[in-house]
């Protein structure tokens, strides 16, 4: 559900801001509504519209408003008016654990610091440290952090780590219990690097298939284990997020998750001017499935000629 934690991030973001400009009650209220989108059984584009949002608790009018323009658009304009206000805080250093504003402004000010690898390189130099509130623990801390976010961030050529993924692909579809297994994202779209992977696998026995594959040799570190997504590393440091969806999602699960996001956002359009809703669960006329089983099914609902993976950029 990773609309669910990025959006959840994006309001703890617009709560800090607030916070440091000292405004009354808002930056509880977007961190309760923070910590609801981030709780969700299921992804928060399953819920409609502003109507169904706020009937969320700590869900309002423009929480609510703020998160379908994330949905449809992937930016929230008052997240990036804030930044802008508050010295051009770059997004990535926002998104470093145990970083709040002032910090991030305290570091850009006195090191010049703009991006993740700036900050930590000016870490491992011991720099940050002597800052006031800073101690040694703290700058450990931040590192430790930006690391995790530079790691996300890291863009691997596809045609190095094409061996890697073919090997992963063929140990999962070897598995007892999958039934079909696909690579999804920007590899399955042909770019010439990419972030991550995404895997896409049906099975009737979630749970058994991920204990299955998180033990597998070629996985190094597990940063997530459940019975809808696992995630870990390859020992290139490479994340690998695997996703258990049921066999008649299939399309609209490898839809989704093959992107881009500007060629889903797109296709949502097109859904919604019918009256229509498009998920990673489905195309929904109300509570009636119209398409879910194959991308060709939904791409011909929608009155559109199928698009390869690699043609998936903004435009239908």
């Amino acid at each position: 559900m990773e609309n669910n934690k990025v959006i959840s991030g994006l309001l703890r973001q617009i709560a800090a801001l607030l916070q440091e400009q000292e405004v009354a009650f808002k930056p509880a209220a977007y961190r309760r509504a923070a910590q609801v989108i981030e709780e969700l059984p299921r992804d928060v584009s399953t819920y409609g519209d502003t109507k169904e949002l706020k009937k969320l608790p700590g869900i309002g009018d423009a929480i609510a408003h703020k998160i379908i323009e994330y949905l449809e658009t992937g930016k929230m304009t008052a997240l990036d008016n804030l930044r802008l206000e508050q010295g051009g805080i770059p997004a990535e250093l926002m998104d470093i654990e145990n970083l709040g504003p002032k910090r991030v402004r305290q570091i850009q000010s006195t090191f010049g610091v703009k991006t993740v690898a700036d900050l930590i390189k000016a870490a491992e130099e011991g720099k940050l440290r002597t800052l006031p509130r800073f101690s040694e623990l703290m700058e450990q801390k931040v590192l430790e952090s930006a690391k995790r976010v530079g790691e996300r961030v890291k863009r691997f050529p596809r045609d190095e780590i094409k061996v890697d993924v073919d090997k992963l692909l063929k140990k999962i579809q070897s598995v007892k219990g999958v039934d079909q297994c696909s690579v999804a994202g920007s590899y399955r779209r042909e770019k010439e690097t990419v972030g991550d992977i995404d895997i896409l696998v049906v099975t009737k026995s979630p749970k058994e298939v991920s204990d299955a594959i998180a033990s597998l040799s070629i996985v190094r570190d597990v940063v997530a284990h459940g019975e809808r997504k696992l995630s870990f590393d390859l020992k290139s440091g490479l994340r690998v997020d695997v996703r258990f969806v049921k066999k008649d999602q299939w399309g609209s699960a490898l839809l989704y998750f093959t992107g881009s996001k500007e060629h889903n956002i797109a296709m949502r359009k097109v859904a919604i001017k019918k009256g229509w809703k498009l998920n990673e669960y489905g195309l929904f006329d109300g509570d009636a499935l119209l398409a879910s089983k194959t991308e060709e099914d939904i791409y011909k609902k929608l009155g559109l000629e199928f698009c390869e993976p690699r043609a998936r950029g903004g435009r239908l």
